[in-house]
């Protein structure tokens, strides 16, 4: 069996007809994924057996350079990018090499692993979104900011390992009186269909083994003023419940907060 076969085979399969897995130069597998980097072609991650049981899974560097292509250089003169990029790093275990994102790891896990490796880039692409609008703060500190002046008690950065071999990565996790988790994922980009289908694909892992949890995606239409589009919540919302997810502006939040609460 190729090395591509075995990478496809072990993959969790309800993402399975999203992804193309392909043998390339080098010892190298290529996963072509449905989400977008920004330059709006699909973003590709890279794989190689470091032996048989072990894998390395890499951006090839393309992340940073896509970012530097349009004037962004990551370093500690620009505090909020660097404070993103660094965060992405530590939240989901990234190593940079060079110019390269990446995570090693056995095949056993190598599910969770290019899921970490796809969610922080995804993340770090957000810089280029908020230089855009000249934004002088990260949307998650905005909201850990409204949590504290609110005094809602809260975890940050929450992953929820699940029965299908992937972890899933919360923003938030804010405890209620009625036991009720409520698992916040947010989203800094507001009509951003990317963050649309991870925030669906987490619900729909992380449910069964949290079903004392309902899952809020909070959307920044706050320093972004930008109607929420239909196609993004109807996304982030396909074929779950109403009564485990659902979909707010924080903008609305702000004026009238009856979500992110311990109540």
């Amino acid at each position: 069996m190729s090395n591509a076969s075995l990478l496809e085979n072990n993959y969790y399969k309800w993402l399975k007809d999203d992804l193309t897995f392909k043998n390339i130069e080098d010892g190298y597998v290529s996963i072509s994924t449905p989400f977008i980097d920004t330059n709006f072609d699909n973003i590709n991650l890279y794989v190689r057996f470091l032996s048989k049981d072990k894998v390395e899974v890499s951006d090839f560097g393309y992340t940073i350079a896509n970012l530097e292509d349009i004037g962004i250089h990551l370093d500690h003169r620009s505090k909020v990018a660097w404070r993103i990029y660094t965060n992405a790093l530590n939240d989901f275990g990234i190593t940079r090499e060079d110019e390269a994102l990446l995570i090693r790891t056995s095949l056993e896990h190598f599910a969770v692993a290019k899921n970490r490796l796809l969610q922080a880039i995804m993340r770090i692409n957000d810089i280029s979104y908020l230089s855009k609008g000249n934004v002088k703060e990260a949307f998650n500190d905005i909201v850990e900011d409204f949590l504290l002046k609110q005094e809602v008690l809260y975890t940050p950065n929450v992953e929820i390992a699940n029965g299908g071999g992937i972890s899933s990565h919360f923003d938030f996790s804010i405890p209620t009186k009625s036991g009720i988790e409520r698992l916040v994922k947010t989203s800094a980009r507001p009509n951003d269909l990317n963050y649309a289908k991870a925030f669906n694909f987490d619900v729909r892992v992380t449910s069964p083994v949290r079903s004392n949890a309902k899952f809020y995606y909070i959307l920044n239409d706050f320093t972004h003023k930008a109607k929420l589009k239909k196609q993004t919540i109807n996304t982030a919302l396909e074929g779950l419940e109403k009564q485990i997810a659902e979909v707010s502006g924080f903008d609305e939040i702000m004026k009238d907060n009856q979500v992110l609460i311990n109540e």
